[in-house]
């Protein structure tokens, strides 16, 4: 597979879209494209036709009891902190560049080895039409991250991604959108419990999605949306080469309104190519909303479903359900906002450790409380606390962290 679905749908929708171009006059937009231009247009620098974001971005700057979250805990201070920008062009309203770009140092006080820079890169290109969207982009990014709930490690890992995307507006009611896109993830080569994390999680991904939009009102739009998957292994040996398809449906909402987010919720059918090993068809979700249903509180809510891959040889993959809630409070006239979020997470796989064996199940609780204020009109800083606590039914590596840190919010 490597990359065939994403290089040659991406190939069909270049035609396709450069073909429409030729009969497609100047005018109205698209709604899609008239939010990248806004982005663009609410940039604080300018500097001839480009427009910048600046950022200072902040991660936690704090006390971790549990860095490794391990049943025997190592403590330390640590800080993830670095610059970022989103850098804009907008030509003539009919091209629209994008591009993100963020060097972040993660810094450890006795831990050495966990010290180093990360670097986030993506960017696109869109050309905008009255009824055609077309947009073309990809990131590159490099990174030492905790990559999952399963890893109790941060492995350094890759990834190389691109896509296509192409926006039909029929109506100001109707429109259709199809993308194609591909990802390439590398790990390093790290030996983790007698497992090699680059042989077991390094993959490709690719996938081809449609969704139809209907707006329901200026500030929500319900959607379906058909995807199919394919995931290949670059290693010859391991068992997760595998497809998907999924039908999702749901609703996006402005951020103007007093709603805003998007609920998306789907079925997936996830077959495994190896016989051994099970398939899964289910309930999956992307699913993150915030509702102000009075002037000093606003509801949070989010639910998260799908397949993840696993690092440990006897589960190719397991099925990760988080859903987290809480209240926000304003006080002294939105200058201070008071935080408290609720968290559980369960990773279940569909094998137990030896044939026969009950399936293993991780539980994960987290109660975190912050204090943000404002800085300006969109960011806040504050300072976060909490405590999460994780439950393994068939080994005996339950764990408890405790941590408080100092970060930055730009979604105030």
């Amino acid at each position: 597979m490597k990359g065939k679905i994403g290089r040659q749908a991406s190939q069909i929708f270049l035609l396709l879209s450069l073909s429409l171009t030729l009969w497609t006059g100047a005018g109205a937009e698209t709604w899609k494209a008239r939010e990248l231009r806004l982005a663009a247009e609410k940039a604080a620098w300018q500097f001839g036709p480009l427009k910048l974001q600046p950022a200072i971005l902040i991660k936690d700057a704090g006390y971790d009891s549990n860095i490794y979250y391990q049943p025997e805990a190592t403590s330390d201070f640590w800080l993830t902190a670095g610059p970022a920008a989103d850098v804009y062009l907008v030509a003539r309203r009919r091209i629209i560049v994008h591009v993100f770009e963020s060097p972040q140092y993660v810094f450890f006080s006795k831990t050495k080895r966990e010290r180093t820079w990360n670097n986030y890169l993506n960017g696109d290109v869109s050309l905008s039409f009255s009824r055609f969207l077309l947009t073309v982009g990809g990131s590159l990014n490099n990174a030492r991250e905790r990559w999952s709930t399963e890893l109790d490690i941060r492995p350094r890992r890759k990834e190389k991604s691109g896509f296509v995307s192409f926006l039909y507006q029929k109506s100001y009611r109707l429109s259709f959108e199809f993308t194609a896109r591909t990802i390439d993830y590398t790990y390093e080569s790290l030996e983790y419990d007698s497992v090699n994390i680059n042989q077991r999680l390094s993959h490709y991904e690719d996938y081809l999605s449609g969704r139809i939009y209907y707006r329901l009102n200026p500030r929500i739009q319900f959607f379906i949306e058909g995807q199919k998957g394919s995931y290949d292994f670059k290693d010859p040996l391991n068992p997760g080469d595998s497809n998907s398809q999924t039908i999702y449906s749901g609703f996006q909402f402005s951020p103007t309104g007093r709603l805003h987010g998007q609920i998306r919720l789907g079925h997936k059918w996830f077959d495994t190519l190896d016989p051994e090993l099970p398939d899964y068809q289910g309930l999956v979700g992307d699913t993150s909303v915030s509702w102000q249903i009075m002037r000093p509180l606003v509801l949070r809510g989010n639910y998260q479903r799908d397949i993840n891959f696993s690092v440990w040889s006897y589960s190719a993959y397991y099925i990760e359900t988080n859903w987290s809630a809480g209240p926000s409070f304003y006080i002294f006239r939105k200058k201070i906002r008071l935080d408290y979020t609720y968290s559980q997470t369960k990773n279940d796989y569909p094998l137990g450790e030896t044939p026969g064996s009950s399936p293993r199940r991780d539980n994960y609780t987290l109660n975190s409380v912050a204090i943000y204020y404002r800085i300006s009109k969109t960011a806040g800083i504050g300072i976060t606390a909490g405590n999460w606590k994780r439950e393994i039914n068939v080994l005996n590596w339950d764990a408890n962290r405790k941590f408080i840190g100092l970060n930055v919010t730009y979604d105030f």
